[in-house]
């Protein structure tokens, strides 16, 4: 969990605090899941690490939880925090106790290694919960988790736009250090010709530190007179959009861009939402123009990508992504060929073999388990098409992977105690 944003784990705590049944955060292809030593029932020999990965993964296939039994009869629940449309970690709650304590040492006992004494003494510190509370148990997970999913999104922006802020006050301390007397004496028009011209490729980044530059020359020659402020900004905002215009976007979007900044600016309250609110401008601008250089129909194909790394797990159609993106399967998919240099089929199939690739290495599920996680109905299907990606079988991948020995290649056999 050591990896994991801070607010995730803050809100595995938060609903552990106020539940009374523990919580944690955890990768789903990692080491770092709920282990066996989370559950006191746990013995040398179990496969709780594996349950807990395959119910994560679980979770994110079928919608959001995903109540089960572990080895030890013991109940957990966990629900997926998804960024960029992918897992990025699972929330799990549990174990608690939901069968009588005797039923499970007598079902039990002998799979786990234990005296019935030390049993008895483990289960009285795992919470009873009733098994009607479960299910509004789980819905609180699922509440958080996708709170968590939405505020890492949220997180990322505020830390870019503090990190903004850091460098046009560098900016202005480096101007105070020059001595002057609070005026800059001669404007940079050679920062705008720069500016010009990394808007005029889509260039964020660079863009982005000279926007920087020019924001603190302002502050730092206007004083506090944020109407001053606001006059400049105005003007990089007719720099800003003649640029993207130049870079080949669409002339209609700028002009609908531009008409809402000028109306935006009377509101500015202060220099920081000034810089913050023209950093954001920035980004759309020259995102219109990386838009319309890379691809010529990207409001289509974007969206239908994105479609398709939420679901390309389930069953989906030609005619469903075209459908989504409002377009006719047969245009839609000539587009897609023209635009991403594959078919639609053939995208799709290297997202699920991506996926596959990582449970092969970083699990002992069998084939089957993996065909059904990343979308094939068929596990020979599946096959066929690995070797065609990846140019060897899932069975000789696993082995050169060399993470997991053949005897379990089988999960369900390796689950299995003598």
């Amino acid at each position: 969990m050591d990896n994991l944003p801070e607010h995730i784990v803050m809100t595995a705590d938060h609903y552990a605090a106020a539940t009374s049944v523990p919580c944690c955060a955890a990768d789903h292809l990692s080491d770092q899941l709920p282990s066996c030593e989370l559950c006191p029932l746990h013995s040398p020999n179990s496969n709780c690490r594996e349950t807990h990965r395959f119910s994560a993964l679980q979770s994110e296939r079928f919608g959001g939880s995903y109540v089960y039994f572990c080895e030890g009869s013991l109940l957990f629940w966990t629900s997926p925090v998804i960024t960029d449309g992918m897992m990025l970690c699972s929330l799990t709650a549990g174990p608690v106790l939901v069968l009588d304590p005797e039923d499970i040492i007598e079902d039990s006992g002998h799979r786990l290694g234990s005296g019935p004494e030390e049993l008895r003494r483990a289960l009285s510190a795992v919470p009873a919960v009733d098994i009607s509370r479960v299910h509004h148990l789980a819905e609180v997970l699922r509440m958080c988790a996708s709170w968590a999913s939405g505020s890492s999104q949220g997180m990322e922006a505020s830390r870019d736009s503090l990190e903004q802020l850091s460098r046009v006050s560098e900016v202005i301390h480096d101007l105070k250090q020059m001595g002057t007397d609070g005026s800059y004496p001669v404007y940079p028009l050679d920062k705008e010709e720069e500016l010009r011209q990394a808007i005029r490729v889509g260039d964020k980044s660079g863009a982005q530190r000279l926007l920087n530059e020019l924001l603190g020359i302002i502050f730092f020659s206007s004083g506090n007179s944020l109407e001053r402020i606001k006059f400049r900004i105005l003007e990089l905002l007719i720099l800003l959009s003649r640029s993207a215009l130049e870079g080949g976007a669409p002339e209609e979007d700028i002009m609908e861009l531009s008409f809402t900044c000028q109306r935006e600016i009377s509101r500015l309250s202060s220099t920081e939402a000034a810089a913050r609110w023209l950093s954001g401008m920035l980004h759309e601008y020259t995102s219109m123009v990386f838009d319309a250089r890379s691809i010529k129909h990207a409001d289509s194909i974007i969206k239908a990508l994105q479609y398709l790394h939420r679901s390309y797990r389930e069953k989906i159609t030609l005619k469903d992504i075209a459908d989504h993106v409002s377009l006719s399967p047969t245009y839609f998919s000539k587009l897609f060929n023209e635009e991403m240099g594959c078919t639609v089929t053939g995208y799709i199939n290297r997202l699920r073999i991506t996926q596959a690739k990582s449970l092969l290495k970083n699990t002992c599920f069998n084939l089957v388990d993996i065909a059904g996680i990343v979308g094939f109905e068929d596990q020979s299907y599946f096959s066929r098409v690995f070797k065609s990606v990846t140019g060897v079988t899932p069975g000789k991948f696993r082995r050169r992977a060399g993470v997991y020995p053949a005897e379990t290649f089988e999960i369900h056999e390796g689950m299995k105690k003598t």
